[in-house]
């Protein structure tokens, strides 16, 4: 990977995550542990490269084609220190994989399928009077 193509992969990395956390991006479930954001101009895939849902994380840009053109991986660099650019990747996979399966509307659902603490506080005190 040369610095300028794995900057400006760190760039996209940054911008998509901040981008998904404010509900500008929706991505898709695309086997077992990847996720896809697709535009006309070409999509944009990350997933746990060992389809475990933990790192080393992968990013991976497609042409309009299907072909791709670009990837960058978490890594450790040769003193076993993790690569910059590693939690980029990791906060994007993160919020991919919550966006791509929903996870704040299924928590926002199941919160109001129960009583609030005050409506029960209430039932109780009119049943104890």
């Amino acid at each position: 990977m040369d610095l300028v193509s794995g900057e400006r992969l760190v760039v996209l990395s940054e911008r998509l995550a901040a981008a998904t956390a404010a509900n500008q991006v929706d991505w898709q479930l695309d086997g077992d542990d990847r996720f896809l954001w697709m535009q006309a101009e070409g999509q944009v895939a990350v997933g746990s490269r060992d389809s475990d849902g933990e790192p080393p994380y992968e990013l991976s840009v497609y042409n309009a084609d299907g072909v791709k053109v670009d990837q960058l991986s978490s890594q450790l660099l040769a003193d076993d220190q993790p690569a910059p650019w590693n939690d980029a990747l990791a906060d994007l996979y993160r919020s991919a994989r919550r966006k791509a399966l929903r996870a704040d509307e299924l928590l926002d659902t199941l919160i109001d399928r129960l009583p609030s603490p005050r409506r029960d506080e209430r039932a109780l005190e009119d049943d104890l009077s």
